[in-house]
């Protein structure tokens, strides 16, 4: 994640994501080719999900170095980026996409729009408890006489905002692929659902997105690992 819209150079974000859906869309299957002939400079690799979570996913198409993307199934579109360039070049590469694909499929109403940040943050334990406080600002209440030393980890939460929208957070503990090593998950979720959404507001709404899960972030992340996010010394 980003403080006004610059890279952390220790950002902990893993992969950022914006997709909408809409109701299905049979023509699409059968035109993705022409679709795919828009985006094949930059987004040449194809892909064929063979054990997607949705039946109705179709391709993926990424560049050269598998960095980032287009999913698209009859029912959705969604832009990727696993090298976060910064949440102005990511907006306008998810919009760019995004709407080519709305033109070419005459999208006008939405059933849900959803941008997505994905952060992983190594830890060590500290004997054999997850250190959770040095980094996340987190007060979970349990009844007396039980500690707050956990060994294990995972919850998840929905925050419903004023603009209807739903942050769903999800917080454990993986081991983190880049340096082998225990990593806390801190996956934000930002849905808008409900009806009324039209493809012409996508800016709005990602814009929308952006700035709640960014506030919620700062907020829960300690000051001592803002400092690490910084390059400082803590």
């Amino acid at each position: 994640m980003t403080k006004e819209n610059k890279i952390y150079p220790n950002s902990p974000l893993q992969e950022a994501v914006f997709e909408i859906r809409f109701s299905g869309e049979p023509a699409i299957s059968s035109k993705a080719d022409e679709f795919y002939e828009i985006i094949r400079k930059h987004y040449p690799n194809v892909l064929v999900p063979l054990n997607s979570q949705s039946p109705l996913e179709l391709y993926r198409f990424e560049n050269d170095d598998n960095s980032s993307g287009v999913i698209v199934g009859i029912d959705k579109v969604a832009y990727f980026s696993k090298n976060y360039p910064g949440y102005e070049s990511f907006k306008n590469a998810s919009l760019e996409i995004i709407e080519s694909f709305g033109k070419k499929f005459k999208l006008s109403n939405l059933k849900r729009t959803g941008l997505r940040y994905i952060n992983v943050i190594p830890f060590t334990r500290k004997n054999m408890i997850i250190p959770i406080e040095e980094y996340l600002n987190i007060d979970i209440v349990l009844p007396q006489k039980q500690s707050n030393h956990f060994s294990n980890l995972s919850m998840v939460f929905t925050l419903e905002t004023k603009l209807k929208g739903g942050l769903t957070t999800r917080i454990g503990t993986l081991l983190s692929p880049n340096v082998q090593q225990e990593a806390i998950l801190l996956d934000f979720d930002y849905a808008k659902k409900e009806q009324g959404l039209i493809f012409s507001k996508i800016e709005e709404y990602i814009e929308e997105s952006h700035t709640n899960t960014k506030a919620f972030f700062e907020d829960l992340i300690t000051k001592n690992y803002r400092m690490f996010m910084e390059g400082k010394v803590v």
